[in-house]
């Protein structure tokens, strides 16, 4: 799960008489953007912190929930400058990771308890609180967390109402999500997809296992939610840039990639200043060991 967090700078700058000269604009933004890395390094070193937790919370996690204590007192005290601004952000993912603990060491209600620290809740923490309560046998409440994911514009939503329905007993209701997971080649690139398929396959069986639970998104920073192919799109890019007919080109996208149409190619529309169009359909081939 990545997070992100906003970073607000302030820059002051004192005038009197025989002071140094005010800095350029471009002075400034160079400034500027200085302290923004100071922050994002900061932030860094947390994330890298926090995916060495993860690793030795597989196998303590107990004393893991005890340093995540630690760090959250280190944090709520913190005074220097540049760690001070991503306290928030830091808070939030502490949180979510006891919770994850709790909630595998069947703790269900002390799961709660830390999904609840943020007032607003939606996204992974309205499915990580569906998936207590749905162990708890409160349905209700179970798909009032769902609700609250964000809908069919979050990533998880359909994955974790099929996840629900199963658990409820609704068969059907779970066939059909499933499916309509299974249809959408655009979103066959998430982790959630190949899940999704393989639940539907266990429903269509005869006597299919339904599952009691409601997935809870990792909170790992090194987690992927989704594999990348930002390589070969960006290699994709700079081939077409160099093209002569794309010269004056207002217009580039990828309409069609591998991971959605099932084939070995991307389909590249580019429009130009003079209004004309060119496809493109570049092949890939995996690279073999």
């Amino acid at each position: 799960m990545k997070s992100i967090f906003i970073i607000l700078i302030s820059l002051t700058i004192f005038s009197c008489k025989n002071s140094n000269p005010i800095p350029t604009e471009d002075e400034s933004h160079m400034e500027l953007h200085k302290e923004m890395d100071k922050v994002d390094a900061e932030y860094v070193k947390f994330e890298k912190q926090l995916i060495n937790l993860y690793t030795y919370s597989e196998k303590n996690p107990e004393k893991t929930i005890l340093k995540i204590d630690s760090l959250l007192l280190v944090y709520k005290s913190e005074k220097d400058n540049y760690k001070s601004q991503i306290k928030s952000s830091v808070e939030k993912q502490l949180h979510y990771f006891k919770a994850e603990l709790y909630y595998k060491l069947e703790r269900y209600s002390e799961s709660i308890k830390e999904l609840e620290f943020d007032d607003h809740i939606y996204g992974d923490e309205a499915a990580g609180l569906a998936a207590n309560y749905i162990k708890l046998k409160d349905n209700e409440k179970a798909k009032l967390y769902i609700d609250k994911i964000g809908g069919k514009g979050f990533y998880i939503y359909d994955y974790a109402l099929g996840n629900y329905y199963e658990s409820i007993g609704e068969k059907i209701q779970a066939l059909k999500v499933y499916d309509s997971i299974k249809q959408d080649k655009r979103i066959k690139h998430y982790a959630y997809y190949k899940l999704a398929v393989n639940r539907l396959a266990e429903l269509e069986k005869s006597n299919p296992k339904l599952l009691n639970e409601i997935y809870f998104p990792p909170g790992n920073p090194s987690f992927e939610i989704c594999d990348s192919d930002n390589e070969n799109r960006n290699k994709i890019f700079d081939l077409i840039d160099k093209l002569p007919e794309n010269k004056n080109r207002t217009e580039i996208r990828i309409v069609e990639s591998p991971q959605e149409n099932d084939k070995n190619y991307y389909w590249v529309r580019v429009k130009t200043e003079s209004n004309k169009t060119f496809n493109y359909y570049i092949y890939w081939k995996k690279r073999s060991n």
